[in-house]
């Protein structure tokens, strides 16, 4: 039996694509009484400042930020206008409050995500989630959805200084559970971040595929390619023994 998993949460324990897209509509319609743009533009313009933030902040913590996007977001508002204008400290902190004000109320968790973590307790398996953004936040979605008693040690790139796939989430989190890279297992969502990570230092790994999802992991190789994928997270019980 193994002695530890490292989860990553988003996509994984919970549906993240439920609660960001929730929470995006929210932002529009905020942004839409302020400025004249269709839910088309809005949708490019936060995609491009997304994408210019990861480009810029690439494999750290603060790449995942909201509040950057939603800066930048502002700023080629801004700059549509043709005219200058101070920074609005008010708007943008409601962009970023109401989203996660929303995101927080559309979180759910997967079918038998808690029964699981449940199970792997009453079996003394020590847990750790392994997650890029920031620790605030990810310790913020643990409370909201009920699970954070189940886990030991949480790991976020804040902490690290860098994101997923580099080796120093996983070996930090295997140092924090005074845990050989035999003894572990790990269950992720994306097979680059995830499970290239993982495979990397030795940690047997898991491709979860969300419901709904086709499994990519016939088409990887090498270190992406996953040992175990599943499609239920009860599966793990197995996987883990």
């Amino acid at each position: 039996m193994k002695k530890a998993v490292l989860w990553d949460l988003d996509n994984t324990l919970y549906d993240y694509d439920i609660a960001h897209n929730k929470s995006i509509a929210a932002i529009y319609n905020i942004v839409s009484k302020e400025y004249n743009v269709s839910k088309n533009i809005f949708q490019q313009l936060y995609e491009l400042s997304r994408r210019e933030i990861h480009i810029e902040l690439e494999g750290t913590a603060s790449s995942h930020n909201r509040i950057l996007y939603f800066q930048r977001i502002f700023e080629h508002l801004r700059n549509q206008t043709n005219s200058f204008t101070p920074i609005s400290a008010e708007f943008i902190l409601s962009l970023y409050d109401n989203y996660w004000d929303v995101y927080f109320d559309n979180m759910i968790l997967f079918p038998n995500a808690k029964e699981i973590l449940e199970q792997l307790r009453i079996h003394k398996i020590k847990m750790a989630i392994v997650s890029d953004l920031t620790t605030s936040i990810q310790l913020r979605k643990l409370k909201r959805l009920g699970i954070a008693s189940y886990f030991d040690e949480i790991i976020t790139s804040e902490e690290t200084g860098s994101d997923k796939p580099s080796s120093i989430m996983f070996l930090k989190a295997l140092h924090k559970l005074n845990t050989l890279p035999q003894d572990a297992l790990m269950i992720g969502d994306n097979a680059h971040t995830d499970i290239e990570g993982a495979n990397a230092v030795n940690i047997e790994t898991v491709l979860f595929i969300k419901p709904g999802n086709h499994s990519i992991n016939d088409t990887e190789e090498g270190y992406r390619k996953a040992k175990y994928v599943i499609n239920n997270l009860i599966e793990v019980s197995d996987i883990a023994k």
